[in-house]
């Protein structure tokens, strides 16, 4: 079951907008729109002088209408299995990145919704406060899809190309369950090992730097004042429990259960034991109070929205998406071409026979299935197999490095004694054993990623490993990736790729 989002839309245009004089009052203090300025932060504005403020989220899906990328969220072990268990999901984004046709983004707010943002629309356009700083809570799941589309309409009535990104205009939402596990991981500014880990990574100062929960904690605390996860975003755990447009769903070992729940709150809140905080936490809430006949209300719980778009803009898009799902379908039902042949004959064979028929239909189907999953296998695997490649190159280059140094340093000591000759001799033997292994074991693996189904899409998938990289700051690392994609276009090719060659290109490498 989902939220249908043009019901959800269609909220904004049956209230009253807010009106135009709102746009006209002083803007607020810095301080209370965003304490913590970055350079590609996005700014919405808000009536009465306000500001919301989001950060973009860029996933790694390819520039196809129905392409998408593969994630893996929840927690390996089995305590809390039924709620927090591995399981494999697909996400993408409605919006493009500049000179980036492999990425999509989507923004998610900076902060959750402040007393101060929440207020401002109420009409009244009373002064932002240091007190308004804090979540806005106690509001139930209704209120805050209120919230957005009542934004959405102002924002389309007096503020129109604000909500216009990348030339499609967008809407206001919750985020979903999804969007929310992705971003509180830090999507691509962190490694796949750090992508999958309890916590993101945190350096500086430990859990109790970045998350607002605990005894210690005693109460809400202002948005920001907790340093922020890889990709700036604030008050991700801990604080205020954030709800999420999705409801909630039990885990069936691995994927989701088919029953829906009640409300989807992530995130924990200030209440929270810090040691049970992580990005799998996930609770769920009744959406209705059997005591008071009310919606459910939590002093400690809030939310936090996101900018999203129609999955299909134009009659164009509608096009495109069925061309590529065409496209698709050919592509998966290529092979074997033996089974294809015994179908299409069998099929041949039943045309005065409907309940045949149908079961053949069925059975391409689930082959058509079957072959897109294999596919997708395939693409993760190839770019598991570059990440690797750039592990070991990097690996070549320190241990070549290490030679070098050695006999750079012997070289300068002048004249040795037998056994310290022969303590050198030893050493250095023992790191080109070293880096022999490490080559052929480079060697092994191109051969194999060379010879992967998905090497056709080796230029989109190494694109997606470089903004990975330039993501989590490693860019030193670009020449071990242009290595490891010039390696591979020459043995597809059919040239011939040696130790030797792989040691030679490797040396020339700047140093990191």
């Amino acid at each position: 079951m989902k939220f249908s989002i043009a019901l959800y839309c269609c909220a904004a245009a049956a209230m009253s907008l807010p009106s135009s004089s709102w746009a006209e009052m002083p803007s607020w203090n810095t301080k209370f729109i965003d304490p913590h300025p970055l350079p590609d932060d996005l700014k919405l504005p808000l009536p009465c002088g306000g500001g919301m403020v989001f950060r973009p989220v860029d996933v790694p899906s390819g520039d196809g209408v129905l392409d998408d990328t593969e994630i893996t969220v929840g927690r390996p072990d089995t305590a809390d299995g039924y709620n927090q268990f591995l399981r494999r999901t697909y996400l993408s984004a409605p919006f493009r990145v500049p000179q980036h046709p492999e990425l999509r983004r989507y923004y998610i707010a900076k902060y959750d919704v402040t007393e101060n943002q929440y207020d401002a629309l109420s009409g009244s356009c009373t002064p932002a406060t240091r007190a308004g700083q804090k979540p806005r809570t106690g509001v139930s799941w209704d209120e805050a899809v209120t919230y957005a589309s009542k934004l959405t309409a102002w924002l389309l009535a007096h503020q129109a190309s604000a909500l216009t990104i990348d030339g499609r205009p967008g809407f206001l939402r919750l985020p979903v369950d999804d969007e929310w596990s992705y971003a509180a991981r830090g999507g691509m500014r962190v490694k796949p090992s750090e992508f999958t880990a309890p916590l993101w990574p945190m350096p500086d100062g430990g859990p109790e730097a970045y998350i607002a929960a605990g005894p210690d904690i005693g109460e809400m605390q202002a948005v920001g004042q907790m340093k922020p996860n890889p990709l700036g975003l604030y008050d991700m755990l801990g604080n205020a429990g954030q709800m999420m447009l999705d409801p909630y769903q039990l885990n069936r070992v691995g994927r989701l259960q088919g029953q829906i729940g009640g409300l989807l709150v992530r995130g924990g809140d200030f209440h929270s034991n810090p040691e049970d905080l992580t990005t799998n936490i996930r609770v769920e809430w009744p959406p209705y109070n059997a005591k008071t006949a009310q919606p459910t209300r939590d002093a400690a719980i809030g939310f936090r929205l996101v900018i999203g778009a129609d999955a299909l803009g134009s009659l164009k898009d509608t096009q495109k998406a069925q061309n590529e799902f065409d496209a698709l379908v050919h592509k998966v039902t290529e092979a074997p071409g033996d089974t294809q042949a015994a179908l299409a004959a069998l099929k041949e064979q039943s045309q005065s026979d409907p309940a045949t028929l149908a079961k053949l239909a069925r059975i391409e189907n689930a082959m058509a299935a079957d072959s897109r999953a294999r596919l997708d296998a395939e693409k993760k695997t190839f770019g598991a197999q570059i990440q690797a490649l750039i592990a070991l190159g990097n690996d070549i280059w320190e241990v070549n490095h290490a030679i070098e140094t050695i006999r750079k340093t012997r070289a300068t000591l002048g004249t040795l004694t037998p056994t310290q000759t022969q303590q050198i001799e030893k050493h250095l033997a023992d790191r080109q054993k070293e880096l022999d292994a490490t080559t052929e074991s480079y060697l092994g693996l191109l051969e194999a990623a060379s010879s992967s189904p998905a090497v056709g899409d080796a230029r989109s998938l190494i694109a997606v490993q470089r903004d990975a990289l330039h993501a989590r700051g490693e860019d030193y690392l670009f020449g071990m990736l242009a290595l490891a994609q010039k390696n591979l276009e020459a043995l597809h090719g059919g040239k011939i790729v040696s130790a030797r060659d792989i040691q030679a290109d490797v040396a020339k490498i700047p140093s990191q």
